[in-house]
């Protein structure tokens, strides 16, 4: 029900629409943050000034979605989740787990990804998902055990995962590191300023650290 009426919503005017959806499904939407036709399913959302999420994308059954400021999630993103609130039987093993998905300042993702928040998905400051079609998935099986298991991912600050990558569950991505086109990361030494690539993705060499893409203070890069 709560899709549906945010369909017959697209028909209003922005304004309207982000009063609608902040009064009736308590989201904090700033006035300054802009939400194209999407569909947005999680429990709690705050999306800060400058914030931009495109077009028809699908925003499952989160705990949260937070979008701080001037962050970007372009179009046709499926970002499936596991509400808390939905009791599920699945991962008794992680009472702790939360769904959420998190931009950190200035952060990013493109178009046509698929990012799997059964468990939290954070990005950090001026980071992104570049590109098009990149996995990330927060959940797998143990064949030995049989059973469900999942586990966040980090993405650190000032990091670019780019396109056509896959991030497994569990790993945590250092700050200022490159991860190459079409990498499968199963996970990565906590070691930042570098370039990771390959599958499996292995660190390949080390990044300067006067880049300047690891300074910037704009999201866009021209």
């Amino acid at each position: 029900m709560k899709g549906v009426t945010q369909i017959f919503c697209f028909f209003l005017p922005w304004s309207l629409r982000r009063r609608v959806l902040n009064y009736f499904f308590g989201f904090s939407i700033d006035r300054d943050a802009r939400v194209g036709l999407s569909i947005i399913l999680a429990d709690e959302v705050e999306i800060a000034r400058g914030a931009r999420l495109g077009h028809f994308n699908y925003i499952g059954q989160l705990d949260k979605l937070e979008m701080n400021e001037e962050t970007f999630i372009g179009n046709f993103n499926w970002v499936p989740g596991l509400s808390r609130r939905l009791n599920s039987s699945f991962y008794p093993k992680k009472p702790n787990r939360r769904s959420e998905l998190v931009l950190g300042r200035c952060s990013m993702i493109g178009h046509q990804n698929y990012i799997d928040c059964t468990d939290r998905v954070e990005l950090g400051a001026f980071s992104g998902i570049a590109g098009a079609r990149s996995q990330l998935v927060t959940h797998g099986v143990e064949p030995l055990a049989s059973r469900q298991t999942c586990g966040p991912i980090t993405i650190g600050d000032y990091t670019m995962i780019g396109s056509g990558s896959t991030i497994l569950k569990g790993v945590k991505i250092p700050k200022c590191c490159i991860i190459g086109a079409g990498s499968v990361v199963t996970h990565v030494k906590p070691e930042p300023y570098a370039l990771i690539a390959g599958n499996p993705a292995v660190q390949v060499r080390k990044m300067p650290e006067d880049a300047k893409f690891f300074s910037r203070t704009s999201l866009v890069i021209k």
